[in-house]
């Protein structure tokens, strides 16, 4: 197997994305610390980032969002799924009644309620057995948070959410589940 493949981290999302990781961390037992909250706030400034890029306003942090995209995360982490929509069946727009919060964006004739992205990333890229030791090439939040939006970047209903200009808020949360998963939720207004 190449170094590469090795190096390969699989990033679910709610459409199916691979990416292939670069500049890896030194190979360690021990994971880094990473603040869901710290790497909630480097995937909106990244989000931001590419929305100047398109010639885009940037998005406010919205806390009511991020408490919604948290609870959701949680909700996947706990209940071990990866999906937009709840084992009940609920969607972000559910959530958001649910949290009363009120999004209608007029954009000529259309209100829009929202939106959601979501994402799986691994707090490792790959791991190694030597003599019985297992070691990790464990990612920082930097890592996570730009596989995360490029993931999003590379899919079509993903990158068009990040992408469409009448959004002018978003709030995004992360929870570090079992099994070193990293589940993010990202939701707009």
């Amino acid at each position: 197997m190449n170094a590469n493949k090795l190096r390969a981290s699989r990033l679910r999302f709610g459409l199916v994305t691979c990416l292939v990781c670069t500049g890896l961390a030194a190979a360690t037992p021990t994971p880094p610390t990473v603040s869901a909250d710290d790497l909630a706030r480097r995937v909106h400034a990244l989000v931001n980032t590419e929305r100047k890029k398109a010639k885009l306003p940037t998005l406010a942090w919205n806390p009511a969002l991020a408490a919604i995209a948290t609870n959701h995360s949680r909700d996947m982490a706990e209940r071990n799924y990866f999906d937009h929509n709840s084992p009940e069946g609920r969607d972000f727009e559910q959530r958001y009644a649910q949290a009363r919060f009120d999004c209608a964006v007029h954009a000529g004739k259309i209100i829009w309620t929202g939106a959601e992205n979501i994402a799986l990333a691994r707090l490792y890229n790959s791991s190694r057995r030597v003599n019985k030791v297992v070691t990790y090439d464990w990612n920082t939040p930097a890592d996570i948070a730009r596989m995360t939006v490029e993931g999003w970047m590379q899919s079509p209903g993903h990158r068009k959410n990040i992408l469409t200009p009448h959004w002018g808020q978003q709030g995004i949360g992360v929870v570090i589940a079992a099994e070193n998963r990293v589940l993010v939720t990202q939701n707009f207004c």
